[in-house]
């Protein structure tokens, strides 16, 4: 280590461009409206279908033009789009879905739902996807939606309207008529994509399009996706306010895109995706993306379009907290390149989060000017992992979607069957291990699924032949088209138990050229540091962070990142007009999950557990999200498994102390740490580094006799005055079977003595980890000459926490307040806009409220 900074001379990223359409080049002046084709707000679904199709059909046949929604609510089945033809929702105009019913956790197809064929209507059939299991349905299957576009050129969706998956019942009560969730995926690859039923879960659905715009309009309730984009070029989203119950919009597998101006509010999952899976039918990377000026947010759903953002909803799937975030991945078989995201405004949600753990690479990515508030996990996630959801080509022909008995033991969906010509071809590159798993329980009642600490490893016959008791490998051969056997190569018994999964990318992703550059950062959830992870055998290169400035809430400790606690309550919500529901909240961890179970290490010569909170799980092929990183052993910053990282002018901040060190490094070649300004508590270092002696190949941890080898910390700069300390790791990561290279036990669970020395009833819950809130409208209207009075409602997740002091500040004249409520009798002359603002300051921060009180 030296404490001095030198400055390295790295070429410039290059900026994505985007698209290259605009709205002019797409107007079309002839209209076709869609009454005249029989189109009415009183018309059934299926009438409002025959009747807008027919409109776009005869635009479409008179060489192009715009069909258009005028003012009312049509309710209809899926919209087809055609290339040449616009489709304009004016204002006042609502483009609704059709609905359909769940009774009894049962889709009900009956009356003018989303019915199967032969009833009133329904969205278009989810079409063949043959390479179906490579990722999620909703990506594999488009048709299924509310407007689809297939192969469409030189088309745009605009107007001021609303695109509405949503409906409400006679009770007020709004339901999804475009589903959250996915029909099931079909038995077979050569099968339409479903099993029984399918139902509607998608807004717009583009593929393999070019020359797209989609412009000025609203979306509420889209469904799995509001928006999505496969396997197109050239696409401009301008403008847009989607809040919407599942994924703002998804751009897979797409060249020279713009995403710009739009309000994304997606609470329960993504805003802005970049995604690259074989969703389009073939290997495609995403390519010259440029997202700018949006605003995404995690409100609940509704609040936004309502025009009064709320937060009473707390937590979401998969518990964590709003997601609402810009995000590369997780789907991402063909890689990203050239993504430029810059002038984006988080409000409660996630922050940015790049993610290569498909086997294809991220580079050239470039983030600025990144303002958040209310960050509810990780102002900046980077995760490398060797999840590998991708291609390999097995023995078999047959087109079962999961093949039994092939290639892979576990994601037996990632296997293609093998008939060239019907399929791409990808032979097996490399392999990594299956392994067995059993219920342990641990203290706090937590009962966890985690490797079977005696008979780890699967081992699977199809992937090696045996001769004469000698075992050999299969190679592809190109010319045969079939697997036989490689007997240049022998297999030792280590190598046979290995072998479980057989893996088409030839190593684990990497990510290479990455700048985040003006990051401020405030009320950020106190568990999670920044976090830079690549793995051991997929590392993070070149990654530059200047000028990040980062507020956390604080209030967690070092001994909190050992124990990995998990600690639930209930809370009870109410989302706009949504049904009211009970979510859990989680305290300390948020995933309950085999790499957040208690990170300590058995001392073999006083048989005790001992804090180890800087052994982190690799979990290289666990859904990638900051929740799997559980409690950080830093507050701010955690670097892992990465080369030549430069971070400059970096501030770090806590509202109440925080005892653990505000940077953690773990294998990082080449750092250098300039200007950076962190709060420390006393006697806690700014930085550790960590050695790791007992680290093992990426997805090997837990094979018996795999050989370790140590991870260090090496070429590393900090400024002169900075606190550092080094840690030594002589232990293998928790849940590691044990074997002649390390025979003590790793698994702290109850059967093996590991309790917490506090019990989980008697420990403080963190008062950072929920905030209390105010839950009252932030425009209420009042008339001259007569007396308002607005009730200030204050909820706290924190269970038995008494009533916070409420102040209150610009209060119109004559208007008083009395901690609970503000009671006001407008003159005639104090007609207009009247702002006020309530605030009351709770662990550290001042949580704030503005009204606008207009008086007619």
């Amino acid at each position: 280590m030296s404490t001095t900074t030198e400055k390295r001379v790295r070429p410039r990223i290059p900026r994505a461009t985007g698209s290259v359409v605009t709205p002019k080049d797409l107007a079309k002046p002839r209209l076709f409206s869609v009454l005249d084709f029989g189109a009415s707000p009183d018309a059934s679904p299926a009438s409002n279908q025959k009747a807008i199709n027919a409109a776009i059909r005869a635009a479409a046949d008179a060489g192009g033009g715009t069909v258009t929604i005028p003012e009312g609510r049509f309710e209809t089945y899926t919209v087809v789009l055609a290339s040449n033809v616009n489709l304009r929702i004016d204002r006042g105009a609502t483009l609704a879905s059709g609905r359909y019913a769940i009774r009894e956790g049962v889709i009900d197809f009956t009356g003018e739902g989303f019915a199967q064929e032969g009833q009133d209507g329904n969205s278009l059939e989810p079409e063949v996807n043959r390479y179906v299991g490579l990722q999620d349905h909703a990506h594999s299957y488009l048709r299924n939606c509310l407007i689809w576009g297939d192969r469409v050129r030189n088309a745009m969706i605009y107007g001021e309207g609303l695109i509405d998956g949503s409906w409400v019942d006679e009770h007020g009560v709004r339901h999804d008529a475009l589903a959250y969730a996915d029909p099931q995926d079909p038995p077979r690859r050569d099968q339409p994509g479903y099993t029984t039923e399918w139902f509607g879960n998608k807004g717009i659905a583009l593929f393999d399009c070019a020359h797209i715009v989609l412009r000025d309009f609203s979306m509420l309730m889209g469904g799995h996706f509001a928006i999505i984009a496969t396997g197109t070029d050239d696409l401009l989203v301008e403008n847009l306010t989607v809040d919407t119950n599942r994924d703002g919009i998804d751009i897979d597998s797409v060249a020279d895109c713009t995403v710009r101006g739009c309000t994304f509010n997606t609470m329960h999952d993504d805003a802005i995706v970049v995604k690259s899976s074989y969703g389009a039918q073939r290997f495609k990377d995403s390519h010259n993306i440029l997202i700018e000026d949006c605003t995404v947010c995690g409100y609940d759903i509704g609040s936004v379009l309502a025009g009064n953002p709320t937060t009473d909803r707390q937590a979401c799937y998969p518990a964590m907290g709003p997601i609402g975030r810009v995000k590369l991945g997780t789907e991402a078989t063909g890689g990203y390149s050239l993504v430029t995201i810059r002038n984006i405004r988080f409000r409660r949600c996630t922050g940015l989060a790049l993610e290569a753990v498909d086997g294809s690479d991220m580079t050239d990515i470039v983030a600025e000017n990144l303002e958040m508030d209310g960050v509810t996990a990780c102002p900046v996630f980077i995760r490398v992992g060797d999840r590998a959801r991708f291609p390999v080509t097995g023995h078999g022909t047959d087109q079962l979607r999961a093949p039994e008995g092939d290639v892979r033991l576990d994601e037996p969906e990632w296997v293609l069957p093998n008939l060239p010509g019907e399929y791409d071809v990808y032979p097996v590159r490399r392999y990594v291990p299956s392994y067995r798993r059993v219920a342990t329980t641990f203290d706090g009642g937590r009962t966890l699924t985690v490797v079977d600490q005696r008979d780890p490893v699967h081992v699977n016959p199809a992937n090696f032949t045996e001769t004469d008791g000698v075992r050999h490998p299969y190679r592809y051969d190109e010319t045969a088209h079939a697997y036989v056997p490689d007997e240049s190569v022998t297999l030792t018994d280590h190598d046979v138990l290995c072998m479980g999964n057989a893996v088409g990318a030839a190593r684990p992703a990497r990510c290479e050229r990455v700048e985040i550059t003006n990051v401020k950062a405030r009320d950020v959830d106190p568990r999670y540091a920044i976090i830079v992870a690549g793995c051991v055998d997929g590392r993070i290169r070149d990654l530059r962070l200047t000028n990040v400035d980062v507020t956390f809430r604080g209030g967690y400790t070092l001994r909190d990142a050992a124990e990995q606690r998990f600690v639930r309550t209930d809370w009870t919500f109410g989302q706009t007009d949504l049904a009211r529901e009970t979510t859990p909240l989680d305290w300390f961890v948020q995933q309950d999950r085999e790499y957040t179970m208690p990170r300590v290490r058995f001392d073999a010569a006083t048989g005790e557990w001992v804090d180890d909170p800087y052994n982190v799980p690799e979990a290289a092929r666990a859904y990638p999200e900051p929740v799997q990183f559980g409690i950080t052993p830093a507050y701010g910053m955690y670097v892992r498994h990465a080369d030549d990282v430069v971070a400059s002018n970096v501030r770090l901040r806590w509202n109440v102390e925080d005892t653990r060190p505000a940077v953690v490094l773990d294998d990082v070649h080449g750092v250098r740490l300039e200007r950076l300004d962190a709060d420390a508590a006393p006697d806690v270092p700014a930085v550790v580094e960590v050695e790791h002696r007992r680290k093992r190949r990426t997805c090997f941890e837990f094979v018996p006799e795999e050989p370790y080898f140590a991870t260090r910390v090496e070429d590393a700069a900090y400024p002169a005055d900075t606190a550092v300390e080094r840690v030594t790791i002589d232990n293998p990561e928790a849940a590691t079977p044990p074997d002649s290279l390390y025979p003590h036990p790793t698994l702290p669970s109850l059967e093996n003595g590991y309790r917490y020395a506090t019990p989980n009833a008697d420990r403080p819950l963190p008062r950072t980890a929920y905030l209390p809130y105010f839950l009252m409208p932030s425009r209420v209207d009042a008339a001259a000459g007569e007396e308002l009075a607005l009730d200030v409602t204050v909820r706290d997740p924190l269970p038995g926490a008494g009533p916070m002091a409420v102040r209150a500040t610009g209060l119109p004249d004559g208007a008083a307040f009395d901690g609970r409520r503000i009671v006001w009798t407008p003159a005639d002359g104090q007609r207009g806009v009247h702002h006020a603002r309530l605030a009351f300051d709770v662990a550290g921060t001042v949580v704030e409220h503005d009204v606008a009180i207009v008086v007619r």
